[in-house]
């Protein structure tokens, strides 16, 4: 049965009362548990666990429990008698409370959108503009916060406390999946309340937020409550611990009759309302925004009060006579009790009461009401308006055609209209040769500028409660740290920080609440076509902690989060061992609202088993190989190193530069791999058993002793097993390191690079040119000798001809020497000016 009622945020914190306990002799109590799965077993994070059993029945599973008791249960006189005395309660916390609509009423007229704002001239022709530092307010709060609190993705995300596993995972998946199509697509008008409710937040300092469920369409439904139709008593410190709260309710003559016929209402004799019940200050300056004007009640629209509060009934068998909670229903027009429900669950003895609505918070303050704009700046607000009236004003005043006339002027009418470029010509009084002494315009005073100074004070100081990031980093140098622009960041938007963390913490209460109600009617729901194709089971909601606001209430803007992105970026490029570059990068372009973003990320694949030769084809690819920890090591090291060797395969310079660096990598997983099998054979050969128990600190010193004894025989057998292996992988070491990419050169290396290639080749032609000296040195002695014993021959024979061709030949090799002398000293002076030119 459609009762409306959300439940507790606490729901399942008390364990009921347990059958089969049995008391020892010694006092002792021995208590037969029930089995309990893990959905039932919500660990905490300081090591505890909430059990929440499954003796909480919904309204599907025990009616009778969710019926309505006015119908049969509580005697009618009973009823009539409780109603006067609530009616009377209503009126006194109607009147305790006015004094705060009027002040609601005021901040909406000072928005201006009513054309109503109070104050100004009354003059003909007065300004009645206002400023609109009220209205922007609400607007720039209302854009802000929706876009954290419902982005188009939807309002949730998983958040698991404790163990994680892969069950509560999927279950997480699929409550948040689901619930994120529920209030985007299922519960369509959520979006739109929720909007209006931010709109108006600021305004109302508190408002709220009502979830139910709704019999005939099949779904939870969601509508914003104004705090002007809430009422609490004068004593109340709190919403949640009010001892009474009052939701006034104005619906139509054929609403009434449908909650009737659905039996959320109990059927009674009424007579149609023709008169509209009071409106609240509020509701009339609304209407005045919307251009909306009251004729006569032909809806027939009627009051109606829904009630939480404690009673105590002596006819409710569930609590004989003790104080529980109640929702009562009562039609203010006939004083009678329509409806009375239980408010707390079936199987709940602690009788918790659960909870309908959530109140969201603008800023709070000392009492049940928190403080909105009018009671922050309304009177800066107030000033506001009236200093841009009054300059306005003055400007239309001092520019107006006022002026006094001289009695006894002839001027045809009571006035003279002239127009531009036209010529009137008007009688003066005899002997009046001056038209100045017929008219004289008004002196008006001009606007004062110390008046347009005041108000621009007085804005600042307005926005100054309702500063926004924006301004404060608007002069930001862009090349200013990040760090810097963050903490602006957090500095600017420090009271919307504020708000927006409470509006995050009535976010999560109103996602407990439609959990509860999946858990309550998720079966009802099923009976619609497009609930019954998703993959959700009632009993995914039996915890509602792994659900949780999509907001972040330590983020409120975007430029924030590209603030941190940049930041997380910049720590990467010092640090990228750190961080894994992809996940960072990713993250950078959801940032920016980079569409399909996994189509243009490269993908990873899943690590997959292979056998060697598999995987020197997969990394010759570029792909990534894994070792496990039960194949042959020492067979799989050798056929990527036979692989690698090969000129055809693996040292093919095609496939070399891809190869290598991934089985550098993959023969490391082996050689560790390798490693801890052979330690954990030895310890295991010498315990007789697998190694697998390290609680007991006394074996786990044995087995520490076994390990240190293995190492030295592992050292052993790896420098058999791996002397042929590791002259090799020192070879592949070094052409990893010449795949490396070389880092650019600098302008002043690459000129120091040149200037030394051109002292390389000077020194060359230098040592070049000596040696051609030199052997023609050689050679000329060789020849002067051979010469000096002809010479010497024909001088002793008196052969003259021969004396004559030795004498000519010397004196050719003369002059070809005393040109090598001049090269020489020529290429000296070269060497010279080249050494100078490099130092």
């Amino acid at each position: 049965m459609a009762t409306e009622m959300p439940i507790d945020q606490e729901f399942g914190r008390n364990i009921p009362g347990m059958e089969g306990m049995q008391e020892n002799e010694d006092g002792s109590v021995d208590v037969e548990l029930p089995e309990l799965s893990d959905s039932m077993i919500e660990e905490l994070p300081d090591g505890g666990a909430i059990v929440t059993m499954d003796d909480f029945k919904g309204p599907s599973e025990d009616e009778d429990f969710y019926s309505n008791l006015a119908e049969d249960l509580i005697d009618g006189w009973d009823l009539d008698k409780i109603a006067m005395r609530y009616l009377g309660l209503i009126e006194k916390d109607k009147q305790a409370r006015e004094q705060r609509d009027k002040q609601y009423e005021e901040g909406i007229r000072r928005t201006g959108l009513g054309h109503d704002a109070p104050g100004g001239a009354s003059f003909m022709g007065a300004s009645k503009v206002v400023h609109p530092v009220m209205a922007e307010a609400c607007v720039d709060f209302a854009a802000r916060a929706i876009k954290e609190l419902f982005p188009p993705d939807g309002p949730t995300r998983t958040k698991i406390l404790g163990k994680v596993d892969k069950d509560k995972v999927e279950i997480a998946e699929r409550k948040r999946d689901y619930m994120n199509w529920q209030l985007t697509e299922q519960i369509e008008e959520f979006r739109d309340e929720q909007e209006q409710l931010l709109t108006q937040l600021p305004l109302g300092g508190s408002q709220f937020m009502k979830l139910w469920y709704d019999e005939g369409k099949k779904r939870p439904c969601a509508e914003f409550v104004p705090i002007d139709n809430i009422l609490l008593p004068f004593s109340a410190a709190n919403f949640y611990t009010s001892q009474r709260v009052t939701e006034v309710q104005d619906i139509t003559d054929w609403e009434f009759k449908r909650r009737i016929s659905s039996g959320l209402y109990r059927d009674t004799d009424y007579i149609k309302a023709s008169v509209e019940p009071e409106q609240t200050y509020a509701e009339k300056a609304n209407e005045k925004i919307e251009g909306k004007q009251f004729e006569d009640n032909e809806d027939g629209i009627r009051r109606v009060f829904h009630i939480y509060t404690w009673l105590e009934l002596e006819d409710d068998s569930r609590t004989k006579g003790e104080t529980a909670p109640y929702i009562m229903m009562i039609d203010e027009m006939e004083s009678k009790v329509i409806g009375l429900y239980r408010n707390w669950e079936e199987g709940d003895d602690s009788m918790t009461k659960l909870d309908w609505m959530v109140e969201f918070k603008f800023i709070p303050w000392r009492g049940a009401y928190a403080v909105g704009l009018p009671h922050l700046i309304g009177g800066l607000t107030a000033a506001l308006t009236g200093s841009l009236r009054a300059l306005l004003d003055a400007a239309h005043i001092n520019n107006a055609p006022t002026m006094l006339k001289l009695k006894g002027a002839r001027i045809s009418g009571q006035s003279q209209s002239v127009d531009v470029t036209q010529i009137v010509e008007i009688e003066g009084a005899p002997g009046v040769d001056d038209i100045r002494k017929i008219a004289f315009p008004m002196p008006f005073n001009p606007p004062s500028p110390v008046l347009f100074q005041l108000m621009g004070f007085l804005e600042k100081s307005a926005k100054g409660v309702v500063t926004t990031a924006e301004e404060k980093i608007a002069d930001v140098n862009a090349n200013a740290p990040v760090g810097t622009t963050q903490a602006l960041i957090e500095q600017g938007a420090a009271v919307f920080s504020a708000i927006h963390s409470r509006l995050h913490d009535s976010q999560a209460r109103l996602l407990k609440i439609l959990g509860r109600l999946n858990r309550w009617y998720l079966d009802e729901q099923k009976k619609g076509d497009v609930v019954a194709e998703l993959e959700i089971r009632k009993e995914d909601f039996k915890r509602n902690t792994d659900v949780v606001p999509v907001s972040d209430p330590h983020i409120f803007s975007e430029t924030q989060r590209m603030a941190q992105i940049q930041a997380v970026m910049a720590v990467m490029e010092k640090n990228p061992d750190l961080f894994d570059r992809k996940a960072v990068i990713e993250r950078f372009l959801k940032q920016i609202k980079v569409p399909g973003v996994n189509e243009l990320m490269k993908g990873v694949p899943d690590p997959e088993k292979r056998d060697s030769a598999n995987e020197n084809v997969a990394m010759a690819i570029g792909q990534a190989a894994f070792a496990y920890p039960e194949q042959d090591h020492l067979a799989h090291i050798q056929s990527h190193l036979d692989f690698a060797r090969d000129p055809v395969l693996g040292a093919n310079p095609m496939i070399a530069p891809a190869f290598i660096p991934g089985a550098m990598e993959h023969i490391k997983q082996h050689l560790t791999l390798w490693y801890l099998n052979r330690m954990n054979g030895y310890v295991t050969k010498s315990l007789g058993k697998p190694v697998n128990n390290y609680d007991d600190p006394e074996f786990t010193a044995k087995i520490d002793q076994l390990f240190g004894v293995a190492s030295r025989h592992v050292t052993l057998d790896s420098k058999v097993a791996f002397e042929q292996v590791m002259p090799v992988v020192q070879q592949m070491i070094q052409q990893v390191q010449s795949f490396k990419p070389q880092p650019p050169m600098t302008p002043e290396a690459q000129v120091l690079k040149e200037t030394s290639m051109a002292e390389t080749q000077r020194r060359a032609a230098k040592d070049q040119a000596d040696i051609q000296l030199a052997q023609q040195k050689h050679q000329d002695e060789m020849i002067l000798a051979d010469e000096d014993n002809q010479l010497k021959l024909a001088i002793a024979q008196g052969d003259n001809e021969t004396k004559e061709r030795i004498e000519s030949a010397r004196l050719t090799r003369d002059t070809v020497k005393m040109q090598n002398e001049q090269m020489k000293t020529a290429l000296t002076l070269t060497n010279q000016g080249g050494q100078d030119g490099y130092q």
